[in-house]
């Protein structure tokens, strides 16, 4: 199942990616991200290959998903890949600066691995759209609220 999303944040890009590369800030628009942890330590350069465990909590319960960076090239573009047991993602954010604006494109290929959970996920995939709506509208508010803090570049 794929669920995609466009938005127009009216912030730079530098400003939108730190949303989708800082760890403290993705906790502060993505709804119930308890912690990421870096099993062998978090890579600061080339990050593609770096592994994670995102903890979440979803409704009463706390889930785990096993991540990897499979493409990172800033400010442009960042990819992952998690694994729950009742799902696989693929999750790639894609961004094109526009002057003072940034489109955000994302993409999410989400994959079950029984007809069970296959029907659950299309059940439920009016909750999981809204919780991604939910989740963009928060990043566009950070992000366009950091850039009208940040002081105009000098000329």
């Amino acid at each position: 199942m794929e669920i995609t999303h466009h938005q127009e944040i009216v912030a730079p890009i530098e400003i939108v990616f730190s949303y989708l590369n800082d760890d403290e800030k993705m906790k502060l628009w993505m709804e119930g991200l308890e912690s990421i942890d870096y099993p062998k330590g978090k890579k600061t350069e080339n990050r593609v290959g770096n592994k994670f465990i995102h903890t979440i909590k979803e409704g009463l319960n706390t889930q785990t998903y096993k991540g990897i960076i499979t493409a990172y090239e800033p400010p442009s573009l960042l990819a992952v890949k998690l694994a729950h047991p009742a799902h696989r993602m693929e999750v790639t954010y894609e961004l094109t600066a526009h002057g003072r604006k940034t489109e955000l494109d994302y993409r999410c290929e989400l994959v079950f691995p029984s007809l069970f959970h296959r029907l659950m996920g299309v059940s439920f995939s009016w909750f999981t759209k809204r919780i991604l709506k939910s989740q963009m509208a928060k990043l566009k508010q950070l992000a366009e609220q950091e850039s009208v803090r940040r002081a105009p570049p000098a000329v």
